[in-house]
C-alpha cells in the first residue's frame, strides 16, 4: 500500500470507503493486464514459426513491457486523479514546501523512467550510443516535467 500511495500521489488518511476504491481500481488494473497478457502470449503461440524472427520477439516484448506498465499505471493514475484521491490541500505558507516535494517526486520518477529506458535500449543499440544516452535523457526530462506538472496541478492551497 505504501508503494501505491507513493506512485500514485494518495494523498492523507485512507478511510474504509477509499480504501476499498484503490482496491478496486488496483484489481481492474491487474485484470487488465492479466487478460492482455493472456490473449497477446496466445497470439504469439499460434504466430507461424518463420514469422517469429529474433526482431519480431524483441519487439514483441518491448511493446508487453510499454502496454504492462504504461497502461496499467495510467488507468491507476487516471482513476485515481479522478477520485481526487491524489489531491493536496496546503495553506499558504506550505504551499512552496509541498512545490519542491513535487519537483522532488517528479524528479525520482523521471530518473526511474530514464534508467528503465536505458536498460531495454542499450542492449540493443549499445551502452555507450547516442541513441540510447539521447532517448534516455529525452524520457528524463519529459518524465520529470510531465509527473511534475501533475503534481503541482493537484495541490490545492487552502485559506
Amino acid at each position: 500500500m505504501k508503494i501505491m500511495r507513493y506512485s500514485f500521489s494518495i494523498r492523507g488518511v485512507l478511510d474504509e470507503h477509499n480504501l476499498q476504491v484503490v482496491n478496486r481500481i488496483a484489481t481492474n488494473g491487474f485484470m487488465y493486464l492479466w487478460i492482455y497478457t493472456a490473449v497477446a502470449n496466445i497470439v504469439m503461440l499460434f504466430l507461424p514459426e518463420a514469422m517469429i524472427t529474433h526482431s519480431f520477439t524483441i519487439g514483441f516484448v518491448f511493446i508487453n513491457i510499454l502496454v504492462g506498465f504504461g497502461g496499467v499505471s495510467m488507468y491507476m493514475s487516471h482513476q485515481i486523479s479522478k477520485m481526487k484521491l491524489n489531491y493536496q490541500e496546503v495553506s499558504k505558507d506550505e504551499y512552496p514546501n509541498a512545490v519542491r516535494r513535487a519537483y522532488r517526486h517528479g524528479a525520482w520518477w523521471g530518473l526511474l523512467y530514464g534508467i528503465y529506458v536505458y536498460l531495454i535500449t542499450a542492449p540493443f543499440n549499445g551502452f555507450a550510443s547516442w541513441f540510447t544516452i539521447g532517448l534516455t535523457l529525452f524520457i528524463i526530462i519529459v518524465s520529470w516535467t510531465s509527473d511534475t506538472q501533475r503534481e503541482i496541478g493537484h495541490i490545492v492551497k487552502i485559506h
